[in-house]
């Protein structure tokens, strides 16, 4: 156990490697890139040598800095893409659209894949709890205008009671589907 106000390691969210997987790895791909770029700079290092450059330096630099923003573009592209995806549909789902579809491709980073899988689950959530408002008040307006109609045509107290009984049974539906809708 750590005491509180410690920062940990390792831990659930509260730590430096929040995310172990997909920070494990970045870390990889850094350490990659500084091996390969270590091998790239040696084999330069070996040519100046060779042809008696004296532009080793330079030559090395730019290098450097084509090499990285490759890698860089590359490796980013798994996140940047998809983050765009999420964020649109995260602005559609605020703009109240229900119909929301986000699927990412094979290659993206499995983390984004479980924030996709929980955006797609609140959708279908709103989703059905919208039908269901729909159409529990479709049926409150028919089963109204049916308590309505049997009053105009002086129905006895037990078939009016009885039809005030489904509008109350409409109701709590209703109020249930909108504590749904909040909770979401």
């Amino acid at each position: 156990m750590s005491e509180p106000g410690k920062r940990l390691f390792i831990s659930s969210g509260k730590g430096y490697l929040n995310a172990a997987g997909p920070q494990a790895r970045f870390i990889v791909f850094l350490l990659a890139i500084l091996i390969i770029f270590t091998l790239i700079l040696r084999i330069f290092q070996k040519l100046a040598e060779i042809l008696q450059l004296p532009v080793f330096l330079p030559l090395s630099l730019i290098t450097l800095l084509v090499f990285i923003g490759v890698a860089g573009t590359i490796y980013s592209h798994k996140f940047v893409g998809p983050l765009v995806r999420i964020r649109r549909a995260i602005e559609r789902l605020a703009e109240g659209e229900i119909a929301i579809s986000l699927r990412l491709r094979e290659s993206d980073d499995p983390m984004l894949k479980d924030l996709v899988k929980a955006i797609s689950r609140l959708s279908e959530h709103n989703r059905n709890t919208h039908t269901l408002i729909h159409d529990t008040v479709q049926d409150l307006f028919v089963d109204m205008a049916a308590l309505q109609e049997k009053i105009h045509q002086g129905a006895d107290k037990t078939e009016i009671l009885k039809q005030l009984e489904i509008v109350k049974k409409r109701q709590e539906v209703l109020d249930k589907a909108v504590q749904s809708s909040r909770k979401a």
